[in-house]
């Protein structure tokens, strides 16, 4: 996987632009706007598209 442009906070839904990324995964990553920084909480713009198209 490319590194993705930004990630989207699961939280709040908010893309987060500001992330280290390494060997394919997020290592640290904090959302601007609730403070999130749990790494399962947040997916690339591919997968919260998927994650809605479930719903």
């Amino acid at each position: 996987m490319s590194l993705p442009d930004y990630l989207i906070c699961l939280n709040c839904e908010t893309p987060c632009y500001d992330y280290d990324w390494k060997d394919d995964l997020v290592t640290e990553i904090q959302c601007p706007l609730c403070g999130n920084d749990e790494i399962d909480q947040f997916l690339t713009p591919d997968e919260f598209d998927a994650l809605i198209a479930d719903s």
